[in-house]
């Protein structure tokens, strides 16, 4: 999960010092994978957990992120290595905390939210990928965007390829809706099965961006800069991207390691001028 940061500190680095080579924007499916199949697996993604991120449930396919404690990444690293390990612990103290309430609370199922969006878009799924097939990895995101208020977002992990040629996407679409941690982890079946029903259209809205892009149509997009609290909760930073669209009531921006649908409430950009 560190990567999320390594890239907007590879952002950082090309813009404020300098650095020789940029990170590239998310692209396209490969060509090659037009004709392959595509079947369910558990990507090495779940399983890359630290301080901030960690697994609600025993197959992590609900995971849960959350920044706040200690005095922040920039303290840390000027108290130095001491720092940088005593700011990660208090980091993972409220993390440890808040998993205490969700854990065997929450009931999200991604896998059947994904399957029920690929039946609507056509999109044929083996139960079990292997390692020549295109793999699938949806899961749920549980953020903690304030001190007090939580998001939800439904994601999809895409990966084909071995070794060197292993190549991968990534997807997230934020679900309506405002939370604490105590209203998640006393969800109503009500409730429960209208954010299984949200996560449905977000798969659905998911698989149309995936199957629609092409390098052509990326090329097209608008650079801009953005902000969004609820990608990076605590900090406020411009971030590079491009814009995709606006539709059904969603920015959609593509980033360094994804594209993300997110609440215009949520996020603030502008374009760039074109060179």
């Amino acid at each position: 999960m560190l990567l999320r940061y390594q890239a907007v500190l590879a952002f950082i680095c090309v813009a404020l010092f300098g650095c020789a080579a940029a990170p590239k924007l998310q692209a396209a499916q490969p060509a090659s994978s037009i004709h392959q199949q595509y079947g369910y697996a558990s990507s090495k993604v779940l399983s890359t957990q630290d301080h901030m991120w960690k697994g609600v449930v025993a197959d992590n396919s609900v995971l849960y992120f959350q920044n706040f404690g200690g005095g922040g990444a920039a303290l840390g690293l000027l108290a130095g290595p001491f720092g940088v390990m005593a700011n990660m612990k208090m980091i993972e103290t409220n993390t440890d905390h808040d998993l205490s309430k969700l854990k065997g609370r929450v009931q999200f199922n991604a896998k059947t939210a994904f399957a029920q969006a690929s039946s609507t878009q056509g999109f044929k799924l083996l139960e079990q990928a292997s390692a020549q097939d295109i793999r699938v990895t949806p899961y749920f995101i549980i953020s903690k965007t304030t001190e007090n208020t939580i998001h939800l977002s439904s994601s999809l992990q895409i990966e084909g390829g071995e070794g060197s040629n292993l190549w991968s996407r990534n997807y997230r679409y934020q679900l309506p809706g405002v939370y604490t941690l105590d209203s998640l982890a006393t969800l109503q079946p009500e409730a429960l099965a209208n954010i299984q029903a949200q996560s449905t259209l977000a798969y659905a809205a998911i698989l149309k961006q995936y199957n629609a892009e092409s390098d052509a149509s990326i090329l097209a997009e608008p650079q801009i800069i953005y902000t969004s609290e609820f990608l990076y909760p605590r900090f406020t930073f411009d971030t590079l991207g491009s814009l995709i669209g606006e539709k059904e009531g969603r920015v959609w921006v593509r980033g360094f390691l994804g594209v993300v649908a997110i609440d215009p409430s949520n996020i603030s950009y502008k374009k760039l001028a074109k060179n």
